[in-house]
């Protein structure tokens, strides 16, 4: 089997069949569904690196968007994004704590759900110091994200539209900077498969994990 990845969290590089598929066991599930998150880490071009968060709204109803995975711990089972304070999610997430990212990997075709709590921190010293330049840009941005404009638009001041402006420049924008840290409770993995699909899904609990297999 072929296999992407060199942290010793090996993901296949194409779908599960035949006796790679029924030798499947719930730690290894739990080996995949880590794998997946290690590999949309260390690969910024992995899809796995673009997952889809999903909030609550104001109105009670879903509200999804695609955000990009910043940092992994797997030993504390948390995972960290960045976001404009003045966003919507932010103001959803600090209405309800609990959300859900969705990763899904075309290349294994494999599918992996993460709920959990989130916790908003803005201007966090560490993220923002890990933060590209390009990255910290973004947070220049003149009007919170989602107002409407009349006419297709970056948001960024003129004078750092096209450019990298200084660091001076892009602290600026920090006070619109926030880091979510979002803390798995639960792991629900699908693998997709010609031959039958295999699901599970595992609880992070304070006594331990607790897996079970599930209908696809």
């Amino acid at each position: 089997m072929d296999e992407r990845g060199g942290t010793g969290l090996a993901l296949p590089a194409a779908p599960l069949e035949d006796a790679e598929l029924r030798a499947l066991t719930l730690e290894g599930m739990a080996a995949l569904a880590a794998a997946m998150l290690r590999l949309g880490l260390e690969n910024p071009s992995a899809p796995l690196r673009k997952p889809a968060l999903a909030t609550v709204n104001a109105a009670g109803g879903p509200a999804v968007r695609t955000v990009i995975l910043r940092s992994v711990d797997l030993a504390a089972r948390r995972l960290g994004l960045f976001t404009d304070v003045r966003s919507r999610k932010v103001a959803e997430l600090r209405a309800e704590p609990r959300a859900e990212l969705m990763f899904y990997d075309p290349a294994c075709d494999m599918q992996l759900r993460l709920a959990g709590r989130v916790e908003i921190r803005v201007g966090d010293e560490a993220a923002w110091a890990s933060a590209a330049p390009a990255s910290r840009r973004a947070y220049l941005v003149t009007a919170p994200p989602g107002t409407p404009s009349p006419e297709p638009v970056s948001g960024l001041p003129a004078d750092v539209a096209g450019i990298i402006p200084s660091i001076e420049r892009m602290e600026e924008g920090r006070a619109n900077f926030a880091y979510i840290e979002f803390s798995i409770a639960e792991a629900d993995i699908v693998v997709l498969s010609r031959a039958g699909h295999r699901r599970a899904r595992i609880r992070y609990e304070a006594d331990g994990e607790h897996a079970e297999w599930l209908v696809p």
